[in-house]
């Protein structure tokens, strides 16, 4: 089976310019290491024009799927972090502020709004209660106990963080129009699992 890389914004096997979620309107595919991730060419150095960031072609590496468990992970713990009264079911008023089912869904709306994962999310969101903010600063913790400072690193360091940030923001944003489309969230979850 060949393995289509496609771009982490819009999921479009394309490259260049014509993405609606991109940074400047750009397809990213940071999963081929023998691509450009931004334009396709297999030159390396100067001379990409597609590179938001300047004029390098960089090069994408092997996905690894520890990427992926991260991101599932960090989308999981953002729904558990989202408050009840976010979530579509709620402003549809099939929840309550505490997440319990108040009346059954009849509309596709409601359906979809009170998805079996949804279900799941809202349960294990009350099993865990206020352990959800200890997981939080755990996590926090362990990330800043990986990371040695390094001065000459710093500066580096950041502006991988708020690139890694803009593509979570992207992402949730990706989500969240996807959602009040009408999709699922089983549906959003099978494309993020490929």
């Amino acid at each position: 089976m060949i393995r289509v890389s496609r771009c982490v914004f819009c999921n479009s096997t394309a490259y260049g310019k014509g993405c609606r979620f991109g940074p400047k309107g750009h397809h990213f595919h940071p999963d081929d290491p023998k691509k450009c991730s931004w334009c396709g060419s297999t030159s390396f150095g100067i001379g990409c024009k597609l590179n938001p960031n300047g004029n390098t072609h960089v090069h994408g590496i092997d996905y690894n799927p520890m990427l992926k468990e991260t991101l599932k992970n960090n989308f999981l713990l953002k729904e558990l972090n989202r408050p009840i009264t976010e979530f579509a079911a709620y402003k549809l008023k099939i929840i309550d502020d505490n997440g319990f089912k108040i009346k059954e869904p009849i509309s596709e709306e409601e359906k979809h709004s009170y998805t079996s994962a949804v279900q799941t999310i809202l349960k294990i969101k009350k099993y865990l209660g206020s352990k959800i903010d200890l997981i939080n600063h755990s996590m926090v913790l362990e990330q800043e106990s990986k990371m040695q400072y390094n001065k000459e690193n710093h500066l580096k360091l950041l502006a991988l963080e708020q690139k890694i940030s803009d593509i979570y923001e992207d992402l949730s944003r990706t989500i969240d129009t996807a959602l009040t489309d009408g999709l699922s969230l089983e549906q959003i979850s099978a494309i993020l699992q490929k």
